[in-house]
């Protein structure tokens, strides 16, 4: 804040010179600069009572935080910790339908973008949980599903395909994929891996996985 304040006085000051104004304009730009400065303080001072103008931000603010690393708790992510259902007015401002079921919990922060641990809960019984990165005004700006389980019917078996996911302190994302038969006494199948990492646009950007 003192430094958005020092910028704006230093700019009025270079209007008020270049433009030969008096003493009394000069004042008047002193209050423009005295009167942001307030607005700010009386941010500062809402947010640190847990008074919000936006209900989108009044929500992440209070979301349950949990440190890293992650390892992987499959479809049991109340393991992870207290996770907060997600209420209308944020579900649309994330791109979920109205009547999505989204539980949320807040990770640490990636290169200034909030990272959020997403859990939607299908109508088919299927659990889907999501990282989602957002800029400074809550604005999702991308979305990686690190969990799924879903039937898979394939040529020789059926059963079911689903992720474990594994989140370093560096924010390295490891997803390794399984198929487990309907024959519960054979072992998971390994299928394939992927890991991304979250570049400094608040993107999944894919890396390769150094053996």
């Amino acid at each position: 804040m003192k430094q958005l304040v020092g910028f704006l006085s230093a700019v009025l000051l270079a209007m008020v010179l270049s433009c030969g104004q008096r003493k009394k304009d000069a004042a008047y730009y002193e209050q423009m600069v005295d009167s942001i400065k307030k607005a700010e303080q009386l941010k500062t001072m809402k947010q640190q009572a847990g008074v919000f103008d936006d209900p989108v931000e009044a929500f992440f603010d209070t979301l349950s935080r949990r440190m890293l690393p992650i390892r992987d708790a499959g479809r049991n992510v109340q393991q992870l910790g207290h996770l907060t259902k997600v209420p209308y007015a944020v579900l649309s401002s994330l791109g979920y339908p109205m009547d999505s079921r989204v539980r949320a919990l807040m990770l640490p922060k990636r290169y200034g973008y909030s990272v959020v641990l997403l859990e939607e809960r299908q109508d088919e019984g299927h659990t889907l949980v999501s990282l989602c990165t957002l800029d400074k005004t809550f604005k999702p700006v991308d979305q990686l599903c690190i969990y799924e389980e879903k039937d898979d019917d394939r040529d020789e078996d059926f059963g079911k395909s689903y992720t474990e996911y594994y989140i370093t302190s560096d924010y390295e994302i490891t997803l390794i994929y399984f198929f487990q038969s309907h024959d519960s006494e054979q072992q998971p199948q390994y299928d394939s891996s992927q890991r991304f990492i979250i570049n400094k646009d608040g993107r999944f950007e894919e890396t390769i996985i150094e053996l």
